[in-house]
């Protein structure tokens, strides 16, 4: 009889009360995530952890834009733009017409009297950039131009009228700082003359120039060099002799 009570005693508590069931790690992460946090931590982890900052992927700025500023004098091309650049000073004036006809090759046309000699020179140009050359553009140019000498002798007692034809072959450098164009120009011009028989000038020369926007289309600036001037033949002022420049500038961006 006690027997059989104990025996439903034990099938009453099994019903009630079920037995334990095994926890696998799975289920204790699950637990893990659901508990409420206690004193000390917060809801990302245990206190003296802060929760890692989320991480946001951004692109890079992009590098600004090269301010658009066109010159006949500097390595960089007109990249199919046009500009005019006029000068004055010691001892030229003139007026110079740029034309891109690609992204690399400049065209153009100048007109140039030096004051001083009375010399006059009716030509065009051309130039392309050639690469870099450390920090700086670097281009070749070449201008073919009809000489003329008018003969004053204001100021050069011994000049004398001719005429013929003059090719300048040349190299700029050029890099922009300071709101502008930093140019440096070797050139080495070549005279032909004809009128009274051959004879040659060769002139080369070395400048600097430097050129920054008043206006978005308007650029002042400076240009300063120096020379020697020496001939043979019947050239005009074929004595050999040092040559200074000085001119201020005035370019104007057409397109």
């Amino acid at each position: 009889m006690l027997a059989t009570l104990a025996a439903l005693q034990l099938v009453v508590l099994s019903q009630v009360a079920p037995p334990p069931r095994e926890i696998t790690p799975g289920d204790a992460a699950a637990e893990e995530g659901t508990r409420p946090a206690r004193a000390g931590e917060s809801s990302a982890g245990p206190a003296g952890n802060p929760p890692l900052p989320e991480r946001h992927d951004r692109a890079a700025p992009a590098a600004p834009a090269r301010p658009r500023q066109l010159s006949l004098l500097s390595a960089e091309p007109l990249r199919g733009g046009s500009a005019a650049l006029a000068w004055v000073g010691w001892s030229s004036l003139g007026i110079m017409y740029g034309q891109g006809v690609s992204e690399v090759d400049d065209l153009g046309a100048l007109a140039d009297l030096d004051w001083a000699k009375s010399e006059l020179r009716l030509g065009a140009f051309y130039r392309r950039p050639l690469g870099r050359a450390g920090d700086f553009d670097m281009a070749g140019r070449l201008s073919v131009a009809w000489y003329l000498n008018f003969g004053a002798d204001y100021i050069h007692d011994e000049n004398h009228s001719d005429r013929g034809i003059e090719v300048v072959p040349g190299l700029s450098l050029s890099r922009r700082g300071a709101g502008g164009i930093f140019s440096g120009i070797a050139e080495a011009p070549l005279v032909v003359t004809m009128k009274y028989g051959a004879g040659l000038l060769f002139s080369p020369r070395i400048s600097f120039a430097y050129e920054a926007p008043l206006y978005p289309e308007l650029t002042l600036g400076a240009r300063l060099g120096v020379g020697y001037r020496a001939g043979s033949g019947d050239a005009p002022l074929k004595d050999g002799t040092a040559e200074l420049l000085f001119l201020v500038l005035a370019g104007y961006q057409l397109l």
